[in-house]
Parts: C-alpha cells; sequence; structure tokens
C-alpha cells in the first residue's frame, strides 16, 4: 500500500518475514550480560556487539505471524493502525496486530487508544487484533514512563517473540521555516532535507516507522482521502495540557505545542 500526498510516498509494508538471532544464541549472548552495571538495552558494548552478529550463520529467516504497534490514543498512531490492519484485512495475510500502549503522564493515553482499537475492529470488521495490552509505570518516575518503560518492553517482548516487528506513528515537525508554529523541543522529529531510516533491524528488533519523513498535514490528507476525517479523527487524542486546561484529559487545552501542531495541520481540534 502506497500513499501520495503533498508530493510525498509513504509505503504501507507488511514484510512476510524478518531476520533475528536464533533463540539460543540469543539467550547465551544476553546470560554473558547478567552481571552488567546496565540493562542490556541501555549498554553500549552489548548493542554494538549485537550488531556484528549481521550476516552470521547464527541469524535465520523466521515468519512474520504477529505485528505489535505502539499506541498512544493520537491521530499519528491511530492512522497508521487502522492502515496496516486494513491492509492486512484487504490483502488476506495471515497476521496478528498487537497493540501496546503506556499509562504515562496523562492517565487517559490507553483509553483513547482502547477507543481507537474499537473503531477499527467496527469500522473494517476485522477479529485479528489481539488484546490490547497497557503498561503502568510508576507516576512518579518521568524517566521510567516516558523513556525507559519503552526500551525494557521492546526489550522483553522482542526476546518473547510477542510479535516480530514493531511499528510505530511518529512523524516529523512541521517545516523550520514555518513561522505560523512554534518549534517543538523534540528536535530529533526535525524535517532536515534528508529522509531517516524507516526501517532498522538489529539482530532480534526490527522496527518499522513509516511516517517518520512525513508531518501531519501529510497526515490530514490521508484522513481526508481515507474518509476517516469524521470518524476516527475524533476519537483521538494529541493534547498535553494540564489536568485542569483539559478537564481531567477530555478534552484539547488548545494551547499546547501539540495541540497547536494538531490545528496546524488539520485547522480543527476534534
Amino acid at each position: 500500500m502506497k500513499l501520495t500526498y503533498l508530493n510525498k510516498t509513504v509505503e504501507i509494508n507488511i514484510p512476510s518475514t524478518t531476520k533475528r538471532l536464533k533463540q539460543q544464541v540469543l539467550e547465551d549472548f544476553f546470560d554473558s550480560y547478567k552481571d552488567a552495571d546496565k540493562e542490556p538495552y541501555e549498554n553500549e558494548e552489548f548493542l554494538f556487539k549485537l550488531g556484528s552478529f549481521e550476516g552470521s550463520s547464527d541469524i535465520e529467516e523466521i515468519p512474520v505471524n504477529v505485528i505489535g504497534q505502539w499506541m498512544s490514543g493520537g491521530a499519528d498512531s491511530s492512522l497508521l493502525a487502522y492502515l496496516l490492519c486494513k491492509k492486512i484485512r484487504d490483502e488476506e495475510l495471515d497476521i496478528k496486530f498487537q497493540p501496546i500502549s503506556v499509562r504515562r503522564g496523562r492517565a487517559n493515553n490507553p483509553i483513547y487508544a482502547g477507543n481507537v482499537i474499537d473503531f477499527i475492529e467496527e469500522d473494517l470488521g476485522v477479529d485479528f487484533i489481539l488484546p490490547h495490552e497497557v503498561y503502568y509505570p510508576p507516576l512518579d518516575d518521568e524517566y521510567m514512563r516516558e523513556i525507559k518503560i519503552f526500551w525494557e518492553r521492546d526489550d522483553y517482548n522482542f526476546r518473547q517473540r510477542k510479535f516480530e516487528i514493531l511499528y510505530s506513528g511518529i512523524t516529523s515537525n512541521p517545516p523550520a521555516d514555518d513561522l505560523t508554529i512554534p518549534k517543538n523541543k523534540e528536535r530529533v522529529r526535525d524535517d532536515t532535507g534528508v529522509d531517516k531510516i524507516v526501517e532498522q533491524r538489529n539482530g532480534y528488533r526490527h522496527y518499522i516507522n513509516p511516517f517518520i519523513n512525513v508531518n501531519k498535514k501529510w497526515e490530514a490528507e490521508a484522513y481526508k482521502d481515507k474518509g476517516l476525517l469524521d470518524s476516527l479523527f475524533p476519537l483521538t487524542y494529541s493534547c498535553e495540557g494540564s489536568i485542569e486546561a483539559t478537564k481531567h484529559h477530555t478534552q484539547h487545552c488548545k494551547r499546547c505545542w501539540w495541540c497547536q501542531e494538531r490545528y496546524w495541520a488539520f485547522g480543527r481540534y476534534v
């Protein structure tokens, strides 16, 4: 499935196979670092040596039976989930879809994601979506709930083969020269004019980020083209406003950067 809007093309691709370390080799490699000071996913030496297996006889090709996706309830991840599930349905792929979410600072994230999942199941008439998994890191540990929990769960889920490929709906920032919206603090999302890597593998993990080289205006066109602007889009929630400003995260604050990006792209909040 290829989608072209605003002169940019995105391919929604689901490989039938992927490559990863043989399970026993992987477990032995992890065991060799069990007494290290850092977790493997935070250990630079571990990650460097992991890359040395690429192309060796310890790598095997395996079928893709389940794809996973981080879902926040926002416009990005919701659109991607819909398109992936539509592709599975339309092409009659023998693949399950595993949605996963983290209860972050905004406690309602998983609720919005759950509403989106319900919509996808009903709108597409599919039954291959696995039960929604939600992780609950401590609310008083910002590093854990915003960063480490994702590394930790990715590490565990890939090792256990909960899924063979993990998708993310992350997009690029608005153009730096667009003065109608302030810059986002997440500079790694900047559109530098050089395409970022969409697909990455490293021994036992396989990531695909289809939207990484397009921004939300591209997504707005996709929502319109697929007839989702008045059905799926209003179910999504991208606000990072305070509890007071959002009435306990039940409405958009219309002031935070994420709300501004949403309005910049769609011309509306809901």
